[in-house]
């Protein structure tokens, strides 16, 4: 059931055997497998149901020192659902490189190799409805007859899947409302941790016209966001006391996100051939989009970090047609966002463009770009991590009594080898190919700071809470309990000790599926029982 948390009785309500903070991407689909494999769930929201401007005033008093960190307000939000009400879905796994020791990356890599994530990421396809996806990248072309695009020794294309239904508290409303086991608490903050030595007995939350709780339940999962995941692990427990972690050094440490940058312009030789090869393509209501990443020999070989790429089709109309996609996708839904209609008059100069996308949606359901201003070439990259980078909590305090946040996003320089290394990788491939010319910026090939100043966060916050095999290395074990702790897990983009260029939910969801597992266990169910 969903409820408000100031009408919940905490008095006489069953025991939880777990309990999940942050009803978001990676909260949700955790707090449903674990119900539905029988134990009793409470997933607490510290946000309303849906989306409202006041209920943001917290996020917005964070405050970001060091390289500019837009997302820190623009990527996170407080209703149930999380950041999944606004982001695109895109669906990407970490490659095996990522969970191989980098000594060049970082020198703590992951205590995980990429078969103990792999066969999650399946469960995760699944768990979000997502089991028919086409997971070779062969077979998406070949259901698109899309022309042959061969590898080389540094240049892979790939393909990135997008979920159907973008927003969890949509996809998973039936389970949130009726699933047996499972109590969601809305405008539930939590504001600190109960503590009986090294045990976590309880939370304490903070509700609204200032009321207080306490609730008590078995196993604790944070799942509320790398940044307040961190904000929470620093804090005393309730008591006042020094939590059992609280000394150790990586917390808050190592904080990451993904450094974008335009790295040229594109200017095709062959137009349709370059629209064939590039043009997102949407299969059975699953978005396929082309991206071209550097090989996994090649960061080796050079000792470059990860890195892809894809084409921004810049339009005098984007945000019309932008407009206009968001009308139709809600028109196919049953849910139009009448937001979508605000210029009526950019919409209508845009139709003159709808009938030769119809076409070739209909014929080869692909998506065709309008780019009356160009392509550019836009880069992803991973940074390297640094204990400097720090997730911090200021001397001010907000409406909850809880320290205000201090993000210091550090970029290391040397990240920039990388990107003018593969976008020369990428000119080169483009250009030998016959498939376009590619003017690179001439800030980006002198190296110049400039580029780095003027670079975005891809509002994919990680890092604070590092895995590793020790609290010498890391915040939290390979199961993802905290160290120090009994009976605490972080699950989430915090946990990553090195992040690779895909976007991180989706390796977050995979991790929750498999921490479920963990805890499923621990209550000594069996975890062979179907999801669904």
């Amino acid at each position: 059931m969903i409820c408000q948390a100031a009408t919940y009785d905490f008095d006489t309500a069953p025991r939880p055997d777990v309990i999940v903070v942050g009803a978001g991407a990676v909260g949700i689909p955790l707090a449903v497998k674990l119900a539905r494999r029988g134990l009793r769930v409470a997933l607490l929201e510290a946000g309303p149901g849906k989306p409202r401007q006041a209920s943001q005033a917290v996020f917005e008093r964070a405050r970001a020192i060091g390289h500019a960190l837009p997302g820190l307000h623009l990527g996170r939000f407080r209703n149930l659902g999380g950041s999944t009400a606004f982001w695109g879905g895109q669906l990407v796994p970490f490659e095996p490189i990522v969970f191989e020791d980098r000594p060049w990356v970082s020198p703590a890599g992951w205590p995980l190799r990429h078969n103990d994530v792999a066969r999650h990421y399946d469960e995760a396809f699944d768990i979000i409805g997502m089991g028919d996806v086409m997971r070779s990248d062969a077979e998406v072309r070949a259901a698109l007859k899309m022309p042959p695009l061969e590898a080389t020794d540094t240049i892979q294309p790939f393909f990135t899947r997008w979920a159907r239904e973008t927003n969890f508290a949509v996809a998973f409303a039936e389970d949130l409302k009726a699933l047996p086991g499972l109590d969601v608490l809305i405008e539930a903050q939590v504001n600190g941790l109960e503590m009986d030595g090294a045990r976590v007995t309880g939370v304490s939350l903070a509700l609204p016209e200032g009321r207080r709780a306490v609730l008590r339940g078995g196993q604790v999962v944070l799942a509320n966001g790398t940044v307040e995941i961190a904000r929470l692990l620093q804090l005393p427990d309730t008591a006042g006391h020094p939590a059992p972690w609280a000394e150790n050094p990586w917390l808050g440490r190592c904080f990451m996100d993904h450094v974008d940058i335009f790295a040229g312009r594109i200017d095709p030789t062959d137009r349709k051939r370059f629209s064939d090869l590039f043009d997102n393509a949407v299969l059975s209501g699953i978005k396929y989009a082309p991206k071209l990443r550097l090989t996994a020999e090649a960061q080796k070989r050079d000792q470059m970090v990860e890195i892809s790429s894809h084409f921004v089709y810049a339009s005098s109309i984007s945000e019309s047609l932008s407009n206009l996609k968001i009308l139709v996708k809600g028109l196919l839904r049953g849910r139009v966002d009448w937001r979508a209609l605000g210029d009526p008059l950019g919409l209508l100069g845009s139709l003159r463009f709808v009938v030769p996308m119809a076409l070739r949606y209909i014929r080869y359901r692909r998506v065709m770009n309008v780019a009356d201003r160009g392509i550019l070439l836009r880069l992803t990259s991973e940074q390297r991590p640094r204990q400097d980078s720090r997730i911090l909590l200021s001397d001010t305090r907000d409406a909850f009594g809880m320290p205000e946040v201090l993000v210091d996003w550090r970029i290391a320089p040397e990240d920039l080898d990388t990107m003018l290394a593969f976008a020369r990788h990428i000119k080169t491939y483009l250009e030998e190919k016959g498939l376009a010319r590619v003017t690179l910026d001439p800030a980006l090939i002198a190296r110049s700071e400039s580029v780095l100043a003027a670079a975005d966060d891809a509002n994919h916050q990680m890092g604070g809470a590092r895995m590793a095999e020790s609290p010498e290395g890391g915040v939290v074990d390979p199961d993802c309990r905290v160290f120090g702790s009994e009976n605490l897990f972080v699950a989430g983009a915090a946990v990553y000790p090195t992040s690779g260029f895909a976007n991180p939910t989706f390796t977050a969801i995979a991790l929750g599926m498999r921490l479920a597992d963990h805890l499923i266990e621990k209550q000594g169910v069996s975890s062979n029982a179907p999801t669904a």
